[in-house]
This record gives C-alpha cells, structure tokens and sequence, in this order.
C-alpha cells in the first residue's frame, strides 16, 4: 500500500498524527493516487457509494460538488499544475470524498497546496480538525491561482504606458486566461453548493467558506477583466497595424498617380516609330523631362487643392 497511499493523519485528537493502517476511520485524512491499480479495490472496501468512486476516479471530470446520503458527499475542485515540465494552464484535479466523518481526497499531479498542508502537519503546525484540513486545502488551491494571476495584473499595467510591447506574450496569455476561466468558473457552483447543503460538519466553517467562495468570485471577475484588457489591447494593436497598411498604401497610390502622366508620356515616345517631334533638335530631351517635372509640380499643386494630400 506504500505506493497507494500518499499520506494519512488522524484528527480524532487535538493534534494531528499520522496514521498507521489503512483502515478508514472517523476524523481521519487519506490521501491516494487516483491511478493506482489499488485505488478503487480499496475505495469499494469501505463501502463508499459507487457513484461517488466513480467521480473521484474518473479520466476527465469538471468541479462539482454533490451529496450522496447524509454522510458523504464529493468535492472536486480544480488547481494550478506547479509540476516540472508543464504549464500552470494545465489544470490538475483535485477529488475529495467526505465519508462518514472521514476525508479521503486523490490526485494525479502533485499539487503544491496538499503538500504544503502535509509538509505543516509533519511540523505539528496546520489545520487541527478534518473540516480545518478540507477549508486549508481549498483555500491553498485558491491561495496558488491568486498568485499565478496576479502578475497578469502588472502586465496590464505596463500595456497603459509601455509601446512596443511583445503582442506574442499577451497572444499566449490569453488562451491561458480562457481555459482557467472554463474550469474556475464552476468552481463558484461547487463553493455555492457546499454553503446552501448546510453540512453538519461543516457548520463551524461556514464563515471561512464564504470568504472561500469571495476569493474565487474576485478571481473569476479578475480573469474577465483580464481578458477584457487584452481584447482592447489586441484591437488597438491591430486598428494601428491596419491604420498604418491604410496609410502606406494611400502613399503609394498617390506617388502612382503623381507618375502615371510621366509613365504616359516616357511610353508613349518609346514605341521607336517615325514622326516623333524633337528626334533631331539636341535639346528636346531636356525640355521633355523639364515638361514632365511641370506636369508632376502640377499634379502635386492640384492634389494638394483637392486635399488628397
């Protein structure tokens, strides 16, 4: 079972102490590897309602929160991946099952929070009682996403003064932000339906739970505004990118159009056919090209008097 279970505490007493044995007990904590071959077996022995294993063990699953009789209910939230090699994007997925007066949560991916929370408990510091420990880890998870926004926030800042900035930076944050906001978005449901279950254990936390479901409201209403700036900033970046192609264009017609008579004319006595006036005088060449520099002068006058330019 060492590679089954990750840690385990009990909370029967006023100090939190690790577990020995793997049988569930009542104020007790059991954390597991979702994908271990053991998981389910073991789930199954201690006679937790099907539906709720199947939640917590299942591939790929949104946060939810849902009650299964009057002692257990399932909490799965979601939270930034902090592992080597991946991108915080990549949302990891926390499932806990709270089964009579027992607290058994799983994971794929380490989640900083849970090992924070383990790392205080091994230091005999961190929450004393099992409704404390599932409060600590949801605001842990919280605590780790407030952080991974926030330098979001300065970024915007710098966009207000800053020109020239790199638009690919804020181009891949932005798909960033979106797929955070399609897993956080729920997560005010799960907080939501925890509160409105009125769960007897949880009845001291109630205060701490709301301030919980806050945090994330403000993280959510973060994340649109977020995207919001980054919609104007990106539709500034492009109105000047089409501005400035208008203008260049627009430039170029004009020195078109200012050298198409001359374009005419140079063509027109270069077909090399007899009769050209001129071909026998040594000075006709420089008053065609002091004619052309009248026609363009003229040209340019009268463009500027139709305010084309």
């Amino acid at each position: 079972m060492e590679d089954f279970m990750i840690s385990r505490w009990s909370f029967a007493d006023s100090v939190p102490s690790p577990l020995d044995n793997d049988t569930l007990q009542s104020q007790c904590w059991y954390h597991c590897h979702r994908d271990h071959p053991q998981a389910k077996p073991w789930l199954e022995q201690q006679n937790i309602h099907p539906a709720a294993i199947e939640a917590i063990l299942a591939d790929d699953t949104r946060p939810r929160f849902q009650r299964f009789g009057r002692d257990c209910f399932v909490i799965i939230i979601r939270g930034i991946n902090l592992s080597s090699g991946a991108e915080p994007d990549d949302m990891l997925s926390l499932r806990m099952v709270w089964h009579k007066g027992a607290l058994i949560s799983t994971r794929k991916i380490t989640s900083k929070a849970i090992a924070h929370i383990i790392s205080q408990l091994e230091q005999g510091r961190g929450p004393e009682s099992l409704p404390e420990l599932l409060l600590a880890i949801i605001t842990g998870v919280h605590a780790i996403i407030d952080d991974f926004i926030h330098p979001i926030e300065e970024l915007l800042d710098q966009l207000d003064f800053q020109q020239g900035h790199d638009v690919k930076e804020v181009q891949s944050l932005h798909p960033k932000l979106l797929k955070l906001k399609r897993y956080l978005k729920p997560q005010k449901y799960v907080l939501e339906d925890l509160l409105a279950s009125d769960l007897e254990d949880l009845k001291l936390q109630q205060a701490y739970l709301r301030n919980c479901l806050d945090t994330v409201i403000r993280i959510n209403e973060s994340i649109d505004f977020y995207l919001d700036q980054f919609n104007v900033y990106l539709l500034n970046i492009s109105q000047q990118q089409a501005e400035k192609m208008n203008r260049n264009t627009y430039l170029f017609s004009m020195i078109a159009g200012i050298f198409l008579p001359a374009g005419f004319f140079t063509g027109l006595l270069g077909v090399n056919v007899g009769g050209i006036p001129g071909t026998e005088s040594p000075i006709a060449f420089s008053l065609f090209c002091i004619g052309l520099l009248v026609i363009i002068a003229l040209e340019v006058l009268l463009l500027k008097k139709l305010r084309f330019i």
